[in-house]
């Protein structure tokens, strides 16, 4: 509910901006356009069997990678609206001696 009033609200900002938007750069904007597949594709970021399947195929293209893990995904006690994993141990990428 939340995430749709907030997507609500930026509609609204979207609308104002192609209305006041000077577009003295040149370039050819449409803000409710740009919201508007915003909105689709977060839509889908939500959705976490849709997250599932991209996890999968992630860990396909990855295979044959060693240095890429990829947690397994639990599908048995995964819905659109909790993913469940494995646990994989790792370290923070800011650990350069790691890394």
């Amino acid at each position: 509910e939340l995430f749709d009033t907030d997507l609500q609200n930026l509609k609204k900002l979207a609308v104002l901006l192609d209305k006041f938007d000077p577009k003295t750069d040149g370039a050819d904007r449409n803000w409710v356009s740009i919201y508007e597949e915003s909105e689709r594709l977060l839509y889908e970021e939500i959705n976490y069997i849709n997250e599932a399947d991209n996890a999968e195929r992630f860990a396909k293209d990855f295979a044959t990678t060693g240095w890429v893990r990829v947690p397994g995904v639990f599908r048995e006690v995964s819905t659109p609206r909790v993913l469940t994993m494995e646990f994989v141990e790792s370290f923070k990428l800011t650990d350069i001696e790691r890394v």
